[in-house]
């Protein structure tokens, strides 16, 4: 349902940005888009603040407004609003709408919230067959599973707002180069010197992990190979993860104490000769720096982020159960975590070492 009517240039409206990291920078081109659209001062974006960091220097004209935390309504910061654009698909971001009295509500109409939106896209479903390459039939009409920007980008089509680049995009600002480069002569990196990074962090359990003993294979030969020095990273509460990696790779250099926040964390990713990572929240940031970046992904489906990947080489296997987006796999055995640990640490070795042979200003010896 949708009433369809154009979203004037005085318009006053709130964008509520996803909380997860990798969707949060899969919404730029939107909030790109709404800022050249609107008047000085009718947007307000609203997402958690490490995350509103990273558009520091950029939209000027905008608002920020740092996110509510879980438990608190977010009906008295939300009122003064004409439009609430909300790029998230929870219930409690439309109900926040709708108890500010905000009159124009946009969103995605599933899991019941439509009935709180005035303007609702009905995302795509799918007959449940196996997709092409995939391992997992649908459970009947599962919902398509699509980027985000350009899900979004239809979304703002609701209110005649064009989005003329979809390809999600982050700009480098100086204070983040300059803590990058203070960090890497801290750790013996000499200015200019290249390495590698590897985004080797994850919760606890996660599904989408990639096994420590693995990394350790994979990088440790990438080292040996390229000759290149070896940069750790992982997220605060991702430190064991990071341990446990470190373990088998002695003489790596390690970014902890404390983790790099996200605009430092983008600028190692920009200015590393090639990033690698599970499919997570850094993933993303490199895409959006057009960095050079392996990914290596077990549950999530891959459509989700089939869109303009940039130097991306993205490394999966197909298994029966998967893509299953679980947090937390139920499988027990041999099918166990089946989705990382069939991956063959080969091939993510070979998709790093193209990547880096077709960089002009990488030797790899020995190639």
């Amino acid at each position: 349902m949708s009433r369809g009517a154009g979203l004037g240039r005085q318009a006053r409206v709130l964008v509520r940005l996803p909380a997860w990291l990798g969707d949060f920078v899969m919404s730029e081109p939107s909030v790109r888009a709404l800022e050249a659209w609107l008047e000085d001062g009718a947007l307000t974006l609203c997402a958690r603040a490490e995350h509103l960091a990273l558009f520091e220097g950029r939209f000027p004209r905008a608002r920020r407004m740092p996110a509510e935390e879980r438990g608190r309504g977010a009906g008295h910061t939300w009122r003064g609003h004409d439009v609430a654009f909300l790029c998230t698909g929870s219930f409690r971001s439309a109900w926040s709408a709708f108890s500010a009295g905000i009159p124009r509500r946009v969103g995605f109409a599933r899991d019941g919230r439509g009935l709180l939106l005035t303007d609702a896209l009905v995302p795509a479903c799918e007959r449940g067959a196996t997709p092409l390459g995939l391992g997992r039939p649908g459970r009947g009409r599962r919902f398509l599973p699509r980027p985000l920007e350009r899900s979004l980008a239809e979304l703002l089509g609701c209110l005649g707002v064009p989005v003329r680049d979809a390809r999600p995009r982050l700009e480098l600002q100086g204070t983040w180069l300059a803590a990058a480069r203070a960090r890497r002569l801290r750790l013996g990196l000499a200015p200019g010197e290249p390495y590698l990074l590897a985004n080797v962090g994850a919760r606890t359990g996660s599904a989408k992990a990639f096994l420590p003993e693995l990394w350790s294979a994979v990088l440790g030969e990438l080292e040996r190979r390229t000759q290149l020095p070896l940069l750790l990273v992982c997220g605060p509460g991702e430190e064991p993860a990071l341990a446990a990696v470190r373990d088998g790779l002695p003489s790596a250099r390690v970014v902890l104490d404390p983790p790099a926040a996200l605009p430092e964390l983008a600028a190692l990713c920009a200015e590393a000769r090639l990033v690698l990572t599970a499919d997570s929240g850094p993933r993303h940031l490199a895409r959006a720096l057009d960095a050079a970046v392996v990914s290596v992904a077990g549950p999530t489906d891959p459509r989700h982020t089939a869109g303009e990947r940039g130097r991306e080489e993205l490394v999966r296997t197909s298994v029966p159960c998967g893509p299953c987006h679980r947090e937390r796999c139920p499988l027990a055995g041999a099918a166990h975590h089946a989705c990382m640990t069939r991956i063959e640490p080969e091939r993510i070795l070979a998709a790093a070492l193209g990547l880096l042979a077709r960089a002009p200003s990488v030797t790899i010896p020995g190639r």
